[in-house]
């Protein structure tokens, strides 16, 4: 009799655990028929149980059942589990942990392809809505996976480019680098690494290492006028005017026609009050593009500038005929700022500092009528 009550007691336990793995077998099977809430209410059973709760099989349902609730692309089913990716892949991760026989290994390795387009979706998802965080949590899973010895491929050289801008416009500065640079060694995106390099070191106000980030652009891409005009343009805006011009000879002797080379030139030599070089080269920039604001702009800058001082000199004159004299030839230096001036406000018509400019050379050169105009729109803008 008693052995008769322990092979009952045996039979007892064998069938819990048989009804337990039923359990997770039943999850599978509600996936695969696309019954994803009965999946979610066998798993959440076979979870808890003591005797599934351990059980390698019971995860790798899990994380099926997760990545399946994704690719729904339900929102309302994607909320049964808070972010259900990263529950599949960590639900994966612990199946082969626990497994001691590998089986479950050979199982998620046929997931992991799949999973990692999952990944990327999410990320692009993210990334598309502006929520750069995230975007970049969903990147550096997909790197883990496709760095992991179970992934059937390799990195995808893409991947680490665009993790690399989501931790750019996250502001997550240390790691766009890191990712930068990991792209520049794999060879991937031409020069967009460099410039975004470039760029993450400007905004951290690292001007050494941003200059240094373009210069190597350039080494490995001295044909790109591109890097050349960022090169030029970095030194400009950080007073190094001696390297600008080197850049500038540089990219002449590749790109005579660049209209934005010669208006560079033209600035470098404003600010050194070299007037007469910058007017020429100004001009010739406008010679192969008429239409830039800025060149119309700074050439009349020049003009406005060298009537100044002309007009400054003059008030040293004491004799009344040479003085006459002196200001007559600075008002015909200051008229030969207002086409350019007039040329510049057409191409933006909204430009106060413009209006400003020509609101004095109109005053000075008693141009009445243009003077009330300008007077009036400035009026009109400031009090937008």
């Amino acid at each position: 009799m008693k052995r008769f009550f322990l092979s009952l007691l045996i039979s007892i336990i064998a069938i819990g655990i048989f009804a337990q793995k039923g359990k997770v077998a039943s999850t599978l099977n509600f996936i695969d028929a696309g019954n994803l809430d009965k999946a979610k209410e066998a798993i959440d059973a076979a979870i808890v149980h003591e005797k599934t709760k351990e059980w390698p099989k019971t995860y790798y349902a899990k994380g099926r059942l997760a990545q399946a609730l994704f690719e729904t692309g339900d929102p309302a089913k994607q909320a049964l589990y808070p972010e259900p990716l990263m529950v599949a892949y960590n639900a994966y991760m612990k199946s082969i942990e626990m497994d001691e026989k590998d089986a479950m290994e050979k199982l998620i390795i046929m997931q992991l392809p799949q999973l990692s387009n999952d990944f990327l979706d999410w990320a692009i998802a993210h990334f598309e809505a502006s929520e750069f965080d995230k975007s970049l949590i969903a990147f550096e899973k997909l790197i883990e996976i496709q760095k992991s010895d179970i992934y059937i491929g390799s990195v995808d050289s893409a991947v680490i480019f665009n993790a690399g801008l989501s931790a750019y416009n996250a502001k997550s500065w240390d790691k766009a680098i890191d990712y930068f640079d990991q792209s520049i060694a794999m060879g991937y995106g031409d020069t967009q690494p460099h410039l975004f390099k470039y760029l993450t070191y400007t905004e951290t106000e690292d001007l050494k290492s941003a200059e240094k980030a373009l210069t190597d652009a350039y080494e490995s891409f001295p044909a790109d006028q591109n890097i050349l005009l960022n090169l030029i343009q970095f030194y400009l805006e950080n007073e190094m005017d001696d390297a600008a011009f080197d850049y500038i000879n540089m990219a002449k002797e590749s790109d005579q026609n660049n209209f934005s080379l010669y208006w560079a030139e033209g600035v470098l030599y404003l600010k050194q009050d070299k007037y007469y070089e910058a007017i020429a080269a100004l001009e010739k920039s406008i010679e192969i593009k008429s239409d830039f604001f800025n060149t119309q702009y700074n050439i009349g800058v020049c003009y406005y500038n060298q009537a100044s001082n002309m007009y400054n000199d003059a008030n040293d004159i004491m004799d009344n005929a040479e003085y006459k004299v002196a200001i007559d030839k600075a008002n015909e230096v200051f008229a030969s700022a207002v086409p350019y001036m007039e040329t510049a406000l057409e191409l933006k018509p909204n430009d106060l500092e413009t209006m400003i400019s020509l609101k004095e050379l109109y005053y000075r050169l008693k141009m009445t009528e243009k003077y009330d105009v300008v007077v009036d729109k400035i009026a009109k803008l400031e009090n937008k």
